[in-house]
């Protein structure tokens, strides 16, 4: 392989190892972002239960923050489910430039 060649092959794997590493940082903010969603759930669990006669009864599944709890949830685990298998994959593929880049020395 020509030294030109060479040159560009490594410009262009540099170019992939950077677009990969901007997916996988990408993918921390939808966990990041799940991670909150779920912890807003939890809190929601807590003002969703009914209490009568100051003894918790379970929970209301009628009431508002039920609702809100159920609905940032389902968000919160999408996003972070999401936002992991991203991040597994380009750190995957960034790794596989890596090791490519590395073998042209």
């Amino acid at each position: 392989m020509e030294e030109q060649e060479r040159k560009e092959l490594s410009q262009k794997l540099h170019k992939e190892s950077q677009i990969q590493y901007d997916r996988g940082q990408n993918a921390l903010c939808f966990v990041v972002i799940g991670g909150i969603f779920v912890i807003i759930s939890i809190l929601f669990i807590f003002l969703s239960l009914k209490r009568e006669n100051n003894e918790l009864v379970g929970i209301d599944p009628a009431s508002i923050a039920f609702v809100i709890m159920v609905l940032t949830g389902i968000i919160g685990v999408s996003s972070l489910s999401y936002g992991i298998i991203k991040f597994v994959l380009a750190y995957k593929k960034r790794r596989e430039v890596i090791a490519e880049i590395n073998s042209l020395k």
